[in-house]
Formats: C-alpha cells, sequence, structure tokens
C-alpha cells in the first residue's frame, strides 16, 4: 500500500487485506486526529487502489445513521457499491466512519458538532496529501454539510462533491423527519440502546424507506439497510443544519463544486420552501448564488431518486456522471 510509507501520519492496522474488490488493493486504515488540542481520536476508513495504484484520492464522508458502509454497501454483489464506480475510473477511495461512528473512536454525543467533524476531516485531508497529488472531497447528506464547512474553512481538497444537500431544507420535511422518522436511542428496541448515550438519534423501525429512498427501492438493499441502521449526535445534526444547509457558509468555498439531488429526496427538494429538484437547471438556478465563489460549480438531478443517491436502481448514471466530472478536476 502507498500510505505505508506516511509513517506518522496513517497507522496500518492489523489483518487488514479486505477482499471486496477482486481487482482492487484494499486496506483498513486509521488516522490520529485531534477532536480538540486535548482530546484525541482516531479516524476509521477503508482505503482501495485501483490496479497500479493512483495518484488521486476521493475522501468519502458518509450522512447521519450510516458509516463508511454507505459508499459499498455488501449487497447485490456490489451494485449499490459508489467505491466501485470510482476504482474503475482510476481514482483511489477512502471511505472514513467519521468519529463517534463505526469503528473510529466512539465519543459522547455532545462532544460531536459538525464543526468538529470537519476538523477531523481536515486532518485527514492533510494526511493524503503525504501520498497522492489529487484530493477530491465527497460528502453525502450530513457528510456533505461537514466536506462544505471542511472546505468553507480550509478549501485544502482539489475539488468538492456534495451529494443530498440543499440550501433549502424544507422546515415541513425536517418537522416530520424529527416528529416521525428518528428518535433517541434509550427508546429504540434495537442493539444501538446499549452502545449509545441518549444524545444519539436513530430512524424509527420501518421508516428509512420513505426519509431515504425513491418510490422503487430495492428489497434486499432496505432490509439490509434497516438491520444495520446507525446512528448520530443531536448536537451535530443541530450545527449541520445551521452551518451545512440553512447558512451561507458556502461562499467561503473557492473550489470546483459538484452538486446532486434525487428529485424526489424527501428532505431537501420540494415539500414547503424546499429545494426545487425538478431538473439540474433548476437546481443550479437556486444553489449557485450559494457558492458564487467557488472556481466553478455544477448542478446536476437524479430523476425519480431519494435521499440515498447510491441505493438508487439507477444509481451508476449519478455515480458515472460525478465520476466523470471528477476526472476534469483532478
Amino acid at each position: 500500500m502507498r500510505w505505508q510509507a506516511v509513517g506518522l501520519a496513517l497507522a496500518l492496522m492489523v489483518g487488514t487485506a479486505v477482499p471486496a474488490h477482486a481487482a482492487a488493493d484494499c486496506s483498513d486504515v486509521t488516522v490520529p486526529v485531534q477532536l480538540d488540542v486535548l482530546l484525541p481520536a482516531e479516524v476509521h476508513g477503508q482505503l482501495c487502489e485501483p490496479p497500479g495504484g493512483s495518484d488521486r484520492v476521493q475522501l468519502l464522508v458518509h450522512g447521519a445513521t450510516y458509516d463508511s458502509r454507505y459508499w459499498d454497501e455488501p449487497v447485490a454483489d456490489g451494485r449499490f457499491s459508489y467505491m466501485r464506480r470510482a476504482l474503475a475510473d482510476g481514482w483511489a477511495t477512502l471511505a472514513i466512519d467519521r468519529v463517534g461512528y463505526g469503528a473510529s473512536t466512539r465519543e459522547p454525543s455532545a462532544l460531536l458538532t459538525a464543526s468538529t467533524q470537519a476538523l477531523t476531516v481536515h486532518q485527514v485531508v492533510s494526511s493524503l496529501r503525504a501520498s497522492f497529488g489529487t484530493v477530491l472531497l465527497v460528502g453525502h447528506s450530513v457528510g456533505s454539510a461537514v466536506a462544505l464547512i471542511e472546505t468553507s474553512l480550509y478549501n485544502d481538497a482539489d475539488a468538492l462533491a456534495l451529494t443530498a444537500l440543499t440550501h433549502r431544507v424544507s422546515p415541513e420535511a425536517l418537522a416530520s423527519a424529527l416528529a416521525v422518522d428518528v428518535r433517541p436511542v434509550t427508546v429504540d428496541p434495537g442493539r444501538l440502546a446499549s452502545e449509545y448515550d441518549p444524545g444519539y438519534l436513530t430512524t424509527v423501525p420501518g421508516r428509512r424507506a420513505a426519509l431515504f429512498y425513491g418510490p422503487h427501492p430495492n428489497p434486499a438493499m432496505l432490509a439490509y439497510d434497516e438491520a444495520t441502521k446507525g446512528v448520530v449526535s443531536s448536537t451535530e445534526m443541530a450545527d449541520a443544519i445551521a452551518l451545512g444547509f440553512a447558512l451561507p457558509t458556502s461562499l467561503a468555498v473557492t473550489r470546483p463544486v459538484y452538486l446532486v439531488d434525487g428529485g424526489l429526496d424527501a428532505l431537501f427538494c420540494g415539500k414547503l420552501l424546499g429545494g426545487d429538484c425538478s431538473d439540474a437547471d433548476a437546481l443550479a438556478a437556486e444553489e449557485k448564488p450559494y457558492f458564487a465563489n467557488a472556481s466553478s460549480f455544477t448542478a446536476a438531478v437524479l430523476p425519480d431518486a431519494g435521499h440515498d443517491l447510491n441505493f438508487e436502481p439507477r444509481a451508476a448514471v449519478y455515480e458515472d456522471a460525478l465520476n466523470a466530472w471528477a476526472d476534469t478536476v483532478g
């Protein structure tokens, strides 16, 4: 692995061979980070490189109630794997678990905000710079908010790709989600209540389809998603909504930006005061002013798709388009 040469910037875990991609070289990695000067943590991720290696890498940041598996779900023989599409296009990928989730350091929920997550992502970008010439930062939903905040502060990645985000999150949709679709882990009937403190939220059983999917979910993917659902810190959600979705934090972004949403995203598109995701031109007209200082801005819409673009029957359409754009900036 090329990252073995990074030394203190990255520590490879023992027994890390991951046979998820037969043609790729994949390993589990950990990156030491600081939430602040007194609070060290570790970010876990899966690093994959195409045959022959690559000088460019996509840093993939998951959304709420997911972990790094969002980018490479082990269902339907890789049909729902964004990572495989990026690897096939010649990019290396590093899909991380944000601090507090997956195999990364667990922290009390109150210590996690989108801003502290942005700080840790900045440190991962810095580590990647030791081995890769080009770094593309890619986010999903709350992960997009984290990536946007990180870029607004540091502009250290070469380009920024945001999925499942608009600046016009519908108050109606948000209120409905908080009232019907999510709840504290302490009242969840599954395993999460024993693993996380009351400040963490998860989805209500049976509500992921309405919250995250379009009208034609794959039954196997949806069943796996419900069975492996994760959590999100309520404090992280709060400033992700404020700084990542509502306020014009993005005006500080100077890198090239690609934004893609599902046309039927229940959280960000349509309903009262929601974004216009009817087509790419409509989305661009609304969102481009928020990225007025980006060196370029491209908007795209996957019609008839929900919030979790990776799980859509036509996910390959958006994945190929995003990677084609990525090739122009990296």
